[in-house]
Parts: structure tokens; sequence; C-alpha cells
């Protein structure tokens, strides 16, 4: 069943993002526009950037600071996105076939799309072979397999070959910014005002914060992982992202503390993190101040409500390339709170927000929606966030007295991941997690060509008790414009 979302059905074929090794070779993803730099500080954000050296600090908190080199810039090149009008986003980067990006009004620069023969551009005439639409071939485009064209102007850049995977081990620590990142299958990384020539698409920065950005979370609250449970595999490669409102561990995994009591002496869970910030300012902002509910439950009075608990946010700042509209990954949301805490006050939340200039193109048919007002690009079709009230709560056992069809996708995905059998929501399961989604994909257009952040932010809301984990996967660059919101 597919519940996707927006006005605007998905309009065609999506291109798998290359994901290289240190030296630059593969697939990057979005991150925002905010003009700034992720960097360390000595509140302890631990941070990543992506420049031309390699270096390791500590802040003062204990989180680390890293930046990794990237000596050829060179990565997934691509294919045959349309040019946009909207122009660069944050980083200001030009946007395919536009005359106002850097190489506007150039006469060398034939297609308009601000590189030069010279600056590296292979097909920068109409005419040239095996080039129909020179203006989305330059070096800052993505390689899209199997169109035929040399996309992003290297050779060294297959066009029916994905580059190698370019993660770390699972469970490696402490586990840094940069390797959740990596995990995703972004492997591309850039600086953030390169010369023209090596202006190629990439990550730019990442970094671990707290919900209000100020120091770094417990480090066993995120993590890479290369199974969880039994059943649940990364969507792409060998490893996946964990963030979580306890540990980001399976049952069994080093660190791992059961994400809440169970009923037998000796069965401790609820991992305190003991860290409570507020919840991110302009997310709170969009919504009147308070933190949204679906329309089916209670609004949230109390006030711990606007507090974020053992919060974590991952941030990548990213130069998309200048031949992608849209960008999509993979999600995988489990919560303990299921189904006692449905509609309550202490409900955790995973939101990803998109920084970003797109804006719906006036002239589209069918019309386009424009990004969401607070900037969470993970909603269901009701525009809810994610959580234990949010539509794709699908992988569960049933509570006591549910009408039949309340858990339509099984119980397969939490084997491995319960260590009391049971069923029915009965007392035997609440050791663990009892209800999480399937495999989603989230999407969201872009400008190409511009600089975005994309923020992974999950919380415990109301206090420290009962956690949450999300695993993300599979960061893919797509030629064809998007709608923002998830689907299965």
């Amino acid at each position: 069943m597919n519940r996707s979302v927006g006005s605007a059905a998905l309009a065609g074929v999506l291109a798998m993002v290359a994901c290289g090794d240190d030296s630059g070779v593969g697939g990057a993803g979005g991150s925002a526009s905010n003009g700034s730099t992720a960097s360390s500080s000595a509140s302890g954000t631990g941070s990543t950037n992506a420049s031309t050296s390699t270096a390791t600090s500590s802040s003062s908190s204990g989180s680390t600071a890293t930046s990794s080199s990237s000596s050829s810039g060179e990565g997934g090149a691509g294919g045959a996105a349309s040019s946009s009008s909207a122009g660069g986003g944050g980083g200001g980067s030009p946007t395919a076939a536009s005359t106002s990006g850097s190489g506007g009004g150039n006469p060398n620069d034939q297609d308009g799309d601000g590189w030069t023969v010279q600056d590296g551009d292979c097909c920068d005439m109409p005419g040239t072979p095996d080039c129909d639409e020179p203006e989305l071939v330059n070096p800052g485009a993505f390689e899209f397999l199997g169109n035929g064209v040399d996309d992003d102007c290297d050779p060294g850049t297959s066009d029916s070959v994905p580059p190698a995977e370019c993660t770390a081990a699972p469970l490696m620590t402490p586990t840094t910014s940069l390797a959740l990142a990596r995990a995703m299958d972004l492997c591309q990384f850039t600086n953030e005002s390169p010369p023209l020539p090596q202006k190629k698409w990439g990550v730019i920065a990442t970094d671990l914060t707290l919900a209000d950005d100020t120091s770094a979370p417990p480090n066993v609250q995120v993590g890479v992982l290369g199974q969880f449970g039994t059943y649940v595999a990364p969507q792409k490669g060998t490893t996946m992202a964990s963030l979580s409102t306890g540990t980001a561990r399976a049952e069994g995994n080093a660190g791992y503390v059961h994400p809440q009591n169970g009923p037998l002496s000796g069965q401790v869970g609820n991992y305190n993190g003991a860290t409570q910030v507020g919840v991110p300012a302009d997310y709170l902002a969009a919504h009147g101040g308070t933190v949204p509910n679906p329309a089916a439950c209670p609004a949230c009075t109390d006030m711990t409500c606007t507090q974020a608990f053992d919060s974590v946010r991952f941030r990548l700042r990213i130069r998309v390339p200048t031949n992608a509209q849209s960008f999509s990954y993979a999600l995988k949301f489990y919560t303990a709170e299921y189904p006692e805490y449905t509609c309550q006050t202490y409900n955790d939340f995973f939101v990803a927000l998109l920084d970003s200039s797109w804006v719906p193109d006036p002239m589209a048919n069918p019309p386009q929606d424009p990004l969401p007002a607070d900037k969470n690009i993970a909603i269901d079709g009701l525009g809810n966030a994610v959580s234990v009230n949010n539509a794709f709560l699908d992988v569960c056992f049933p509570a006591m007295g549910a009408p039949p069809g309340s858990c339509p996708a099984g119980t397969l995905d939490l084997v491995g991941n319960l260590t009391a059998s049971g069923a029915n929501g009965s007392a035997a399961n609440d050791l663990t997690f009892r209800a999480g989604t399937a495999w989603l994909v989230n999407e969201a257009p872009v400008v190409p060509g511009e600089t975005i952040e994309l923020e992974f932010i999950t919380w415990d809301a109301g206090d420290h008790n009962v956690d949450s984990l999300v695993l993300l996967d599979k960061f893919r660059w797509q030629i064809d414009p998007a709608s923002v919101g998830l689907h299965d």
C-alpha cells in the first residue's frame, strides 16, 4: 500500500547515489542553507568539516571533531535533471542552466551552466556527441548510472558500476557524525568554497549535538549498525546509521540498554542520557510555540512539552549536484511507547528538518506543494511527524481490543529485539520495542547546485523514560522532482 505525501506524484527515475572512499569517489547528501558551516566548539558539539586536510581534535565535553580529506573531490555524477530558475541555495552554488551562477555572462560558457571548457566542462556546446543536454553536464553533476553520459566530466567515475561503499565497520566507537554520514551511503566530500574546477557536489560538514544545537549527546545514543534484530538489514551496503533517545544498539550489542523496564525483577531499562534542552526553536515557532500532535490526540499542555529529553541532532551540510532535483533516503522507526502511551504527553519524536531555497514552480501541472513551514519533511499523509501516533506504525503486536488489521506489517521486524515472548500487547513484551514502521522512503525537492542542510533530530518528550530509535540509510539523488513526505 502506497501512502505517499503531496499533491504531485513522483515523476520518475530514482538515481542511486554513488558511495566512494576517502579519495572522494561516491555519493553525498542534502543539507541546509543557513550560511554557516558546522564546527567544533567549546560547548562540545561533535562536528566534521569535509575539507582538504585531515585532523582530529577533542572538545571540552569529549566529543570529537574530524576533518575528512577528499583529494580529488570526484564522485557520482549525474543524469538528466531539468534546470531551475530558483537559483542557488545557502552556499550560492550555481544551478544548472542558470546564467546567474558563477559562470553567468561568460561568453566562453556556451551552455550557461557556470563552467567553461577551461573549468573542466566536457560538454559545453549543443550538438556534442553523447550529450543532448549540455547544461546538465559539468563537474558539479552526479553520475547517473546507465545513461551513457559522462555527467560529471570525470572519466574515472563509471557510468555502469557504483563505487565501493565507504562505511566504517559496525559498532566502532566512538561514533562520529562523519561515520553516520558514511553509514547512510554519503561518501563524497567537498569544501564550502573551492575553486570552480573543483566545485563538486558533496558533504561540506556534519555534526552531532543535542536538539538545541549545543553540546554533544552521549555517544551510545548514536551508532553504525550492520543488523537490527534477526531480519532487519541495511537497505544499501553493509551498514546503516542509528539515532536513539536510549541506546542506538540492537539487543546483544555492547552498550545496549532496554528501552523500558521489564515486568520482572532485574529487568532494568530506560536509558537516561541526563540531558534536557529546548525543542528546536524554529520548529516550535512554526507551531505557535508548542509541539504538534495529531488532530485525534489531545494537545500537550504540560510545562515539559517544549523540552527535549535525551535528544540527538545529526546535521548534514551538503552541496546539491547540478543535475539533481530531489533526494531520498530510507528510515525505519521503533518505539517502546506502543500501545500504552499512544496519544499521550510522553511521546518520542523524530523529525527531518530541511533548509532549502526550493519553491514551487507556478507553472507546474499538477501544482506543487511548498516545503513545510516547520521544515520537517518526515511526515505522513496528514502532516504528522514520526512518533507512536504516526500512520506508518505498522510493525507491532496489536493492543488488547485493537480492531483487525491494526498491525498489517506483522511482527517479523521485531524478532531479535524482544527479550520476552508474548503477544497481543501483553506485559511480557514490555521490556523492549513493541512497535515500529516498515522501511519508509522520505523524499524532498531541492534546487540543483544549491547548498542545503538536513537535520535528523529525535527526542524524548515529557521525561527520560521509554525510548525510541530510528535507522537511516540509502541516501540518493534523483533527477526528477519529488513531493515532500514519506511513503512505503
